[in-house]
């Protein structure tokens, strides 16, 4: 019994795999920072990310902020218009951001055709390493001398200014509504690698409230195995300033539909996109305080 049990679960699982290898052809293979690798046929492409139907009727859109960029740039690449420089700038920072030197130089040549005395893109292009082959509009032609300068009489210069003192990041007390170690270790983790310091409840300038809901959509078995999980989740954040009822910024971030192959496999990835969005608002909100 115990062996047609196992034949009649490797029949289906066959029948599974033969199903989604019909797609391959339309699908792609989508290699995230995380490590992770999402599958599914494209659906959108933009500046912004990419949408991918994994199945089931499930679409998500992904950032280009979580993906491998580098193993991505061609797809990036079709999304840019290359008669807009912000597009196309737009595009450079992308190959900056997953350090792919030559083709950011390639694509800050191409913004030169568009706006040849940009001096910023000028800048910004010689400070990567040299491409063979790569021609730069503007360079190579002889400049007209220009007239020298009449000599202007010396003027006393006021000593310069000491420069303004700088501030170290603020101590964060990170509160949980509802307890959460992982979540609550992940922020304080990513607050320090921003030279911010974790305060206590006695002890911090900033409280950041969280509250983190995480809900199972799906998680289908066959014969006792899970085939996947579907989680959502929402995350509610406030700041506080010491001493302060009122916050001084709140906001909810939403993860939909986040699909893997087990239940913690799903929960831990909607946390963590969860966590991730909040993190990058709050910053952004606290930075402002500086």
């Amino acid at each position: 019994m115990k062996r047609l049990t196992f034949s009649l679960l490797c029949v289906a699982l066959l029948a599974v795999t033969g199903a989604l290898a019909q797609d391959d052809s339309k699908q792609l293979a989508l290699y995230l920072k995380s490590g992770d690798v999402l599958t599914g046929t494209v659906k959108k492409v933009d500046e912004d990310g990419v949408k991918l139907d994994i199945g089931e009727g499930i679409e998500l859109f992904i950032r280009w902020d979580y993906t491998r960029g580098d193993k991505h740039y061609e797809l990036r690449k079709g999304a840019a218009d290359f008669s807009k420089i912000k597009s196309v700038l737009k595009l450079a920072d992308f190959c900056h951001e997953f350090a792919m030197d030559e083709q950011e130089a390639w694509v800050l040549a191409a913004a030169l055709k568009l706006d040849p005395g940009n001096q910023a893109i000028r800048d910004r292009l010689k400070e990567l390493p040299k491409v063979e082959g790569l021609e730069i509009p503007g360079e190579g032609e002889t400049a007209k001398p220009e007239p020298e300068p009449e000599p202007k009489p010396e003027v006393k210069k006021d000593p310069d200014p000491l420069p303004p003192p700088t501030r170290k990041g603020f101590s964060v007390y990170v509160d949980m509504v509802k307890e959460d170690d992982t979540a609550k270790t992940w922020m304080e983790e990513h607050f320090e690698e921003m030279n911010y310091k974790v305060g206590s409840e006695k002890d911090h300038e900033i409280r950041a409230e969280l509250e983190i809901k995480l809900t199972l959509i799906k998680n289908p078995e066959f014969m006792g195995a899970e085939l996947y999980a579907i989680y959502d989740g929402t995350l509610t954040w406030k700041l506080y300033k010491k001493g302060e009822r009122a916050a001084f910024a709140t906001n909810t971030v939403k993860s939909e539909g986040v699909r893997r192959d087990t239940r913690d496999e799903a929960r831990s990835r909607c946390r963590t996109d969860l966590c991730e969005s909040a993190f990058t608002q709050m910053f952004n909100e606290m930075e402002k305080l500086r």
